[in-house]
């Protein structure tokens, strides 16, 4: 049977079944991609089915914040050729980042910052996207936390919540919690409810990334060694130090394997300056006390490949045709098999100057870093690939 014939079968699948497989989508870019597959599809499911609850988080000291969770997801946006086709060209490929704004709807980013993608730049006939004619292909899951107007938390540069789960649903369960890398390097854990966030270690702050690596939490830090987070929220060291002299550490999934991208910068990064024991109620004053914006830019890159069997760290040359994106919400890997006009061997990234003194990035081009001759440039091809305005209502 053809792949044509085997989906037009699935696209004539009861309405009562079709329904009852809508109730098991776990979040609103799940509906979409649900919704995308055909008329009948669509017209069994509502958008607005899965709506993400605004349920507020109220942050202890040290981060004095009112806030909620945001999930996004990093896609692959395909162009197909009809209704039934299996398959795209990669041609008609972007990269996208997905999340649902603070009024409910479901708009594209910039896939290295949140700033919402608004210009048209390549010819589709309405701003509006038609998802019947593109398929949204899952590449990463990432979560951030938001004020009520969508500004970033300030003081927390890497978060994680756990359990991993359905965080519309969790979010309320007093086991639901967060792992944070805040203040530019410590380590805590905070449960909701909880008055005071804990920190796993109280000797060191100077940690960069968290990352979920096989269904279990790890950490680096500057000196590079990566430890995991037991259920006890223990660190358990997990590698020898990498003694990298690089400023920024980033962990890195690709193909099964644990990478760190170790960046050197010009400067120093920002630095928390505040007194964690002084309650400031007015937010905008607490900011400009406490931080610091840095003018820092990267230099030079080198990237390291665990080898778990040996316990060692392994000096990677070249990626082949993987691409490496370092951002603020997530660390991912993509093949550029999967995307036509891209080259491998790239790393694209934010600079510390890039981000404002409330946390945003200033600015829609990134940068890229290509390991072949060690140059730097800007990313506007990167970000040239994702001018879509927004999701169907």
């Amino acid at each position: 049977m053809s792949d044509r014939n085997t989906l037009y079968q699935w696209a004539n699948l009861p309405k009562e079944l079709l329904q009852k497989i809508g109730k098991h989508l776990d979040c609103r870019i799940d509906v979409y991609r649900f919704r995308a597959v055909c008329t009948s599809w669509r017209s069994s499911v509502s958008p607005s089915y899965r709506q993400s609850t605004r349920i507020p988080l109220k942050l202890p000291p040290p981060i004095f914040a009112d806030a909620f969770l945001s999930p996004v997801t990093i896609c692959r946006l395909e162009q197909v050729e009809d209704n039934f086709s299996s398959s795209s060209s990669n041609s008609m490929a972007w990269l996208t980042k997905v999340e649902e704004s603070t009024v409910g709807d479901m708009q594209l980013l910039m896939p290295l910052s949140n700033r919402q993608i608004k210009a048209l730049s390549w010819p589709v006939p309405k701003k509006t996207l038609n998802l019947l004619n593109f398929r949204l292909v899952e590449l990463a899951k990432a979560c951030t936390l938001k004020r009520a107007k969508g500004r970033p938390v300030l003081g927390i540069d890497k978060m994680v919540p756990f359990p991993n789960t359905n965080l519309s649903n969790d979010v309320s369960s007093s086991d639901f919690g967060l792992f944070a890398i805040f203040h530019e390097g410590k380590l805590g854990y905070w449960r909701n409810g909880d008055e005071n966030w804990n920190l796993l270690d109280d000797r060191n702050f100077h940690y960069d990334d968290i990352i979920v690596y096989k269904g279990q939490l790890y950490v680096i830090d500057r000196c590079g060694t990566v430890s995991w987070i037991d259920s006890s929220l223990n660190l358990i060291q997990y590698s020898p130090p990498l003694y990298g002299c690089g400023s920024k550490k980033n962990l890195v999934e690709s193909c099964g394997d644990l990478y760190v991208v170790d960046r050197y910068l010009d400067g120093e990064r920002r630095t928390w300056q505040g007194n964690e024991d002084e309650h400031i109620n007015q937010y905008l004053l607490y900011l400009v006390r406490n931080y610091r914006r840095s003018r820092a830019k990267t230099v030079d890159v080198k990237v390291y490949k665990l080898d778990e069997d040996w316990g060692t760290w392994v000096d990677v040359k070249t990626l082949d045709d993987r691409v490496f994106v370092v951002g603020n919400e997530c660390c991912f890997s993509f093949s550029t098999k999967e995307f036509d006009g891209w080259d491998g061997n790239f790393i694209y990234f934010n600079d510390p100057s890039d981000e404002d003194c409330r946390g945003e990035l200033s600015g829609y081009v990134g940068h890229v870093f290509r390991l072949s001759d060690r140059s730097i440039g800007k990313a506007t091809h990167f970000l040239g690939n994702s001018q879509i305005s927004k999701l169907p209502s």
